[in-house]
């Protein structure tokens, strides 16, 4: 019975491999069975390419149609001896995994879990596959789209997201004529030709879009020399290195579509704004003279009496309160001056120049071989058409996409180790060593540039040298290999918190103090905390903004001189700035207050006792004094259950340390399962706090306690797991 089961799995399957005995590492290629009838050939060819880059290929055509028999399968071809695979893309109509209860793994995704908007809740996610850890519960496979199937991370689960390969997809639909096969075909062609061209990398543009990092200028400059340090080739090449700003032009679309369209562009790295079918680029310019403002101030009128009336206000109430609420003239608001044919037609050209939509793929042709869509939702791969796939799956050379299936925090580091780009590195491990839970790769994951220098080594054949190897690279003499090396050697466990804070302390480069900054956060240790201080002070303006970040969201009271510090500093940077302000909401008031007396930072400037006067003001903002009274509300029984959930819930995003005690103490006076599954959760988000360890060790208690419901015990074995990083 057992063969004959055996050769039933064999003939439901079709391996496909060129047999290579130097190949010491595979690739897979899952396909559905009508895409690789129709694309054969190309797939075939497609294979080829990869088993010259050394990797012994194996097709697999997808014959179950579900995400648990596809991960298997993976499993299996990953953990043999022989060729184990280190990646596999999804062709065609690969199962799309839609992950509940994991909104931690996501840099930004905190949508309520509302069991009737499923879709909109869950996060699609191919980190089901390729994070052997991850223990899921299957819940539903969706009525109205077939190919998603909805799951739930589970208490059993480690709560650390670390793919043990990379993953990718190519995934496109039937488009004005042309089948969805016909698109496939068309890309693996073009793949392969490029793979053939083996081309370095060697110009490099960054586009910055409206109110993306708080249009910190500032932000943009320290980029480009961060840019330089990672690609040191670009250094003295013309225009090997371009920027565009959104607020440069009316419409940034057309010199941005014009710049992508460059023939020699190796990478891009496009920062805004975004939605499945939208790339957000411009806001409403800045009016240059009346005429200019006459018309900023009707358009605004304009769009905000449409949208009310959108959401169902009565249109004359509407009229009436921008009317007489802004005294302006009445023939402003006339029916042609709203709602009249010309005026919008005039709005819907304007609307459509602002952004770049999918109906400008097409026309528009990327060239970029590799774009990084540092934007929210653009590769939400559940969706038939999304941004993402239409780049590679049009003409032009663009060959790889890497996008966010949800929405995407604009503070996080989306490049980490793009200077491996330069040196060869596989898109695929890019990625794989970068895991944001949204992050995807769109086309080819085994995609590299030729090495711009010889560095005697393959860098993916190195992944899987020893730590010696790595520790030499630590004193190599480009930055990119010296981050890298610092976050293997850490994931191996093989450098120490004190040397990397040593290495902080002396690296020339801020790309290499920032791998060493973000790296020490996962020690969580008295050398991470003397790192933070310092990193609050850093020239560097991307290290001060996370070491901000993360000051907030560790809250040990040791960090608030550095703090205090960085506050009182001219020209610090609109965005770190911001996330300063944030983080100092979550100390003390009397202890900033005490620390700014003492060091008295403004005593130098021009109005020194305004501007200390004005700060010692702005703690009542920006401290806890800003949370008084919220904690309260959650054991105050006259609060309705949702306004309860609403202080909860605002605690993820702001660890209120100071408050933890109370916090927990009023989660004692919650009797609803529901209430304490949300706090409960919320805790988990506290896992960098300095009081971390006695929240883990509170919720450990109550996950063994059976007066409590199995939801709420499940949900405290998770937050417990989160605390301790297991």
């Amino acid at each position: 019975m057992k063969n004959s089961l055996r050769l039933l799995f064999t003939a439901l399957l079709t391996l496909c491999a060129v047999e290579l005995s130097a190949a010491e590492k595979g690739f897979a290629i899952v396909i559905d069975p009508i895409s690789y009838k129709e694309a054969k050939t190309e797939v075939d060819a497609y294979a080829q390419s990869i088993e010259k880059q050394g990797l012994k290929t194996y097709i697999i055509e997808d014959v179950w149609y579900n995400p648990d028999s596809i991960k298997t399968k993976i499993i299996e071809l990953a953990t043999q001896k022989k060729a184990p695979i280190e990646g596999v893309v999804f062709i065609g109509d690969i199962p799309v995994p839609m992950i509940r209860d994991a909104q931690h793994f996501t840099s930004a995704f905190k949508a309520k879990q509302d069991p009737k908007k499923m879709e909109f809740s869950s996060v699609p996610s191919d980190r089901f596959y390729d994070d052997f850890d991850l223990q899921f519960s299957f819940i539903e496979q969706s009525k109205e789209k077939s190919n998603q199937f909805y799951y739930s991370l589970t208490a059993q689960s480690t709560q650390v997201c670390q793919p043990d390969i990379y993953s990718a997809r190519m995934k496109t639909c039937d488009k004005e004529g042309k089948s969805k096969y016909d698109r496939l075909k068309a890309y693996l062609k073009k793949v392969v030709a490029q793979k053939e061209a083996a081309e370095k990398l060697s110009q490099v543009f960054y586009f910055a879009g409206q109110g993306y990092n708080s249009d910190c200028g500032l932000a943009r400059v320290d980029e480009k020399s961060s840019y330089y340090e990672m690609f040191p080739n670009l250094l003295g090449q013309p225009w090997s290195l371009t920027y565009q700003n959104h607020a440069d032009y009316e419409f940034s679309k057309y010199p941005l579509m014009s710049q992508m369209q460059r023939k020699d562009l190796s990478l891009a790295v496009l920062h805004h704004h975004g939605y499945p079918d939208t790339e957000y680029l411009d806001d409403n310019p800045i009016p240059q003279n009346a005429e200019q403002n006459l018309d900023a101030v009707k358009s605004f009128f304009r769009a905000k009496i449409n949208t009310g009336i959108r959401r169902g206000k009565d249109t004359t109430e509407t009229i009436n309160y921008y009317k007489e609420g802004y005294d302006v003239p009445e023939h402003w608001f006339t029916y042609d001056a709203l709602f009249g044919d010309d005026i919008k037609k005039k709005d819907s050209i304007y609307a459509e120049q602002m952004d770049l939509h999918l109906t400008d793929l097409g026309k528009y042709k990327p060239n970029a071989r590799v774009v990084i869509l540092d934007a929210c939702y653009n590769g939400a791969f559940c969706h038939d058409e999304y941004i993402a796939e239409e780049y590679i799956f049009e003409e032009g050379d663009c060959v790889v996409t890497i996008a966010n299936s949800v929405n995407s925090l604009q503070d996080k580091w989306c490049d980490r180790n793009i200077g491996m780009f330069g040196l060869g590195l596989r898109v695929g491990n890019f990625i794989k060593y970068n895991p944001y839970f949204e992050s995807h790769i769109f086309g080819d994951p085994t995609y590299t540039f030729t090495p711009f220098t010889k560095l005697g080594f393959n860098v993916n054949e190195a992944l899987y040298k020893s730590n010696r190897f790595w520790k030499k690279q630590l004193k190599s003499e480009y930055a990119a290999l010296q981050a890298f090396a610092i976050n293997e050697l850490a994931q191996r466990k093989a450098i120490s918190s004190a040397e990397i804070l040593d290495i902080f302390k002396r690296s020339p480069y801020q790309t290499v103090r920032f791998m060493a900054l973000n790296t020490l956060a996962t020690y969580k240790d008295d050398n991470y905390i003397e790192c933070l201080s310092l990193g609050l002070n850093d020239n560097y303006e991307l290290i001060r903004r996370f070491a901000s970040i993360q000051a907030g969201k560790c809250g040990d009271l040791r960090l608030i001189p550095a703090l205090v510090s960085l506050l009182s500093k001219p020209s610090i940077g609109k965005r770190v700035d911001f996330q300063l302000k944030m983080a100092l909401a979550l100390f003390p008031y009397n202890e900033l207050v005490a620390e700014f007396k003492k060091q008295n930072p403004c005593k130098d400037y021009y109005n020194a006792e305004e501007e200390t006067e004005k700060i010692l003001k702005s703690f009542d903002n920006y401290s806890d004094k800003t949370f008084d009274g919220d904690v309260e509300q959650i054991s105050n029984p006259e609060v309705s259950a949702k306004n309860k959930l609403k202080v909860i819930r605002s605690f993820r995003n702001r660890p209120l340390h100071p408050a933890v005690k109370e916090i927990i103490a009023a989660f004692e006076t919650i009797a609803e399962p529901d209430l304490q599954t949300a706090l409960i959760e919320t805790m988990g988000w506290f896992n960098m706090s300095y009081k971390r360890a006695e929240i883990a060790d509170y919720f450990k208690t109550v996950s063994e306690n059976e007066k409590y419901d199995k939801s709420v015990r499940n949900e405290a074995l998770k937050t417990y797991k989160r605390l301790m990083g297991i």
